[in-house]
């Protein structure tokens, strides 16, 4: 008799209740294994590994579970997959006919163990089909009642959650002002207003050891406590939540919070910010646009821009700090390939996009139902940045800004593209894409006279000095040749 090898699949969509003893996921796994001994006579096996998904929706199949359990089917190592429910397995109709191929391609099959099923026969199938339609209907209301009550709630001015802005502190689910953070707020304020810049109010506060609200989580590590950052400072600094207002797709509405900021500060900050805040230009100079335009920054927080240049018949394409901004006394001008660094973006992009624990982890979401909706959510935009038509668009609703360092690009990410409705940072950091090192002349020399000719063949030093000039009178020029 031929050896059946079952794998145990179980799935809860929310964390409540997994912390016990025996939980959702236990109960599921016993029946399924209870079950398998009942076949044994038909040859089945329960293979050792578990499968299990906690707090992961059944409305697309970014489940590291699924995944691995898809994988062992894929290697031949697994011939029936076993759940409690269909339902447990997917609630979407097209991730079904996906694992169905799978599992046809590998001549595995699937067994619910409390909905009888024969798919071989038109009957059956179409059974199936149905259950699934219901399984997918009661997730989509689920979502769409969801998103009617936050956005009726933030209508009426209530805090529907998300990471509590420094100034306050949520008790009984509303936001009450904390004294000594509240003067914080107001002094960063203020002290904008004295600098002038963003940049140079880090600094400041970094001498000041001022540093960001500790966000306390229920589960996992404790977030923030942390100095700012460009964009952490930029969400302080425009975050309306100050000034008493709760925002909701774009629309702000009064809050039951009392304002910290008062109005004539508030207005104050946000017209400097204004003045500030360099226009975004398109690429007039280009053969196309430039897919991260108004997007970068160098290490000096200047704004960079596309530019070209052509050698020949090959064109050249680059971002580099705006020229009316880089002084000679300040340091050098960043550049950089523009097809090197949106290529790296777009790919970092997709492999986060489509990576649950590393959003799930830097998002800090922990409600199932919100971690479902987020995870969809980001598998379309990856499959939108894939086709270049809608790609420009994603990464302008996406990216809030990219500083370009030496050696990482600081990535500010927007949640509300996730359908986050939250304008608290989210800050990515990549390596830097590889850069073809450029070399720089300098001439110096070690008195006011006149410096002679200077030419870099070295087989022409002796043109280099006019008469009278030698190894035992006048000054040497050298040449440092740097690898920037």
């Amino acid at each position: 008799m031929k050896t059946l090898r079952c794998a145990v699949y179980t799935r809860k969509s929310t964390e409540d209740g997994l912390e016990q003893e025996f939980n959702s996921l236990d109960a599921q796994r016993e029946a399924c294994e209870a079950y398998i001994v009942s076949q044994r006579h038909e040859g089945w096996s329960l293979v050792p590994d578990s499968y299990d998904d906690g707090g992961f929706s059944g409305g697309n199949m970014m489940r590291p579970g699924l995944v691995r359990l898809l994988e062992e089917v894929d290697a031949g190592n697994v011939d029936i997959i076993v759940v409690y429910k269909v339902d447990r397995l997917t609630r979407s109709l097209a991730d079904f006919a996906k694992i169905v191929e799978r599992l046809d391609a590998r001549e595995a099959s699937f067994v619910s163990v409390t909905q009888a099923f024969n798919t071989t026969t038109s009957m059956g199938r179409l059974t199936l089909n149905v259950l699934l339609s219901f399984a997918q209907f009661e997730r989509e209301v689920t979502g769409e009642r969801i998103r009617d009550k936050i956005a009726a709630s933030k209508r009426k001015g209530l805090w529907m959650g998300g990471p509590v802005p420094l100034g306050y502190e949520v008790i009984e689910r509303k936001l009450v002002p904390v004294r000594e953070e509240a003067e914080r707020v107001r002094s960063i304020m203020r002290s904008y207003l004295e600098v002038g810049t963003v940049p140079a109010l880090i600094d400041r506060l970094r001498e000041q050891g001022v540093v960001t609200k500790v966000q306390q989580r229920v589960s996992g590590p404790h977030r923030g406590g942390i100095p700012f950052a460009r964009g952490s400072l930029f969400h302080l600094l425009k975050n309306p939540v100050y000034r008493g207002k709760i925002v909701h797709k774009g629309n702000v509405y009064h809050g039951e919070h009392p304002a910290i900021v008062d109005e004539a500060l508030w207005n104050a900050v946000q017209a400097q910010l204004k003045q500030k805040a360099p226009p975004r230009r398109r690429c007039t100079n280009t053969a196309q646009p430039a897919l991260l335009r108004g997007l970068l920054r160098d290490p000096e927080g200047r704004p960079m821009v596309p530019t070209y240049g052509a050698k020949g018949s090959r064109r050249y394409t680059y971002y580099e700090t705006r020229k009316d901004l880089a002084r000679p006394e300040d340091a050098k001008a960043t550049r950089i390939s523009c097809g090197a660094i949106e290529h790296h973006v777009v790919d970092h992009l997709v492999e986060l996009l489509r990576d649950p624990h590393a959003l799930r982890h830097q998002l800090g979401i922990d409600n199932g139902e919100q971690l479902m909706a987020v995870l969809g959510k980001a598998y379309s935009l990856a499959t939108q940045l894939n086709d270049s038509g809608e790609r420009e668009a994603v990464v302008q609703s996406l990216i809030r800004s990219i500083e370009v360092g030496r050696d990482i690009l600081h990535i500010d990410l927007a949640r509300t593209a996730l359908g986050i409705d939250s304008d608290a940072p989210w800050q990515w950091k990549i390596p830097a894409p590889a850069r073809k090192p450029f070399r720089e002349a300098k001439l110096r020399a070690d008195s006011d006279d006149a410096a002679p000719p200077f030419r870099s063949d070295r087989a022409h030093r002796s043109d280099l000095m006019p008469p009278g000039w030698g190894a035992d009178r006048g000054p040497i020029f050298t040449c440092d040749i740097s690898v920037g």
